[in-house]
């Protein structure tokens, strides 16, 4: 069975709507038959959808509408034993897009080859571009795991992998920064985009200026709005920028704001009882603040500690003498 949300909401979309292409998936796993069963799970914007097929001399059939290509899963449950945690699910993940699919392979889903999915064809050619810089990476960080403690502290050894190491990343970014130029149309190259230019302190105005060159079918999909969203975030609070005002109560309940502090250096300091690093900066704060405070500088600590761990908040004030 098919299980969707929004269904009555789709039966008041204009017809020109309901009229868009449809996927189709044609899938042979051997000669399984009943109960072997296949599992077809993705999320296209905010619905979630989960379809099963019952295999026929190894055959099952998916069909579907998309509003966009999607990462999706196909698990395969050869009888109705019940899984064992221990053993890897048989499944395979693939882009799965509106087209004609499909799926074959001898014995397992696994070790299945998917065509018909340009997007999925798309996202292979990159893994295999990246291929040799991530293969030098693992074989290095196989041999760092397998060191001791000790070993892995040797500093003529990290100095002579950490100019390879560099490399390695400077190829492995070069290589798909190249490819998502090169691929704008392909919903592969956007989903790629995240990981190399929506990274942490990304700058959002050259983030921006490359994900203007997208066509408007790919901005405009709810991955693409989700990257926008996340850009005029980052705009929003670049360097330089005026600081957004917020507002959040202290340990009495009095609400507190930002521009409360107008006029004055501030430092704000994000941490929560809970992080150690944070609690282990807190006397050089308070030293900064006693040595400072005279001169028109404060500092506002914001805590990350949600109602539940309120009590962890307000005990870590008082164990660090916050003032």
């Amino acid at each position: 069975m098919k299980t969707t949300s929004f269904l009555l909401a789709a039966c008041c979309l204009p017809m020109s709507l309901l009229a868009q292409k449809t996927f189709t998936i044609h899938g042979k796993t051997g000669t399984l038959d009943a109960p072997a069963k296949a599992y077809l799970s993705y999320v296209d914007g905010d619905t979630k959808v989960l379809d099963s097929a019952t295999l026929k001399k190894g055959r099952f059939t998916f069909k579907g509408t998309l509003t966009s290509p999607v990462h999706a899963e196909i698990t395969l449950r050869h009888d109705t034993a019940a899984l064992d945690p221990k053993k890897y699910a048989d499944d395979l993940h693939f882009y799965l897009e509106n087209s004609v699919i499909t799926i074959t392979s001898a014995d397992s889903i696994y070790n299945a080859v998917v065509k018909g999915s340009a997007t999925n064809d798309d996202d292979k050619a990159l893994t295999a571009l990246q291929y040799p810089y991530k293969k030098v990476a693992d074989s290095i960080m196989a041999v760092y795991y397998k060191r001791s403690p000790e070993e892995r502290k040797d500093s003529v050894w990290l100095n002579a992998i950490r100019p390879i190491m560099a490399r390695t990343e400077e190829g492995y970014n070069s290589v798909s920064r190249a490819f998502i130029a090169a691929h704008l149309n392909s919903y592969a190259a956007l989903v790629a985009f995240r990981q190399f230019e929506l990274g942490y302190n990304f700058n959002p105005d050259t983030a921006l200026a490359k994900f203007a060159k997208f066509p408007s079918s790919l901005k405009e999909s709810a991955l693409g709005k989700k990257y926008m969203t996340t850009i005029t975030i980052g705009q929003n609070t670049n360097i330089g920028v005026m600081a957004q005002d917020f507002s959040q109560n202290d340990t009495t309940g009095k609400e507190v704001k930002l521009s409360d502090f107008r006029g004055r250096y501030v430092l704000v300091d994000f941490w929560a009882s809970w992080c150690k690093p944070c609690r282990a900066e807190n006397p050089n704060l308070l030293k900064a603040y006693n040595k400072y405070k005279d001169k028109n500088f404060t500092i506002l600590g914001v805590s990350l500690d949600d109602e539940q761990t309120k009590r962890a908040w307000t005990g870590a004030v008082q164990k660090d003498g916050l003032p």
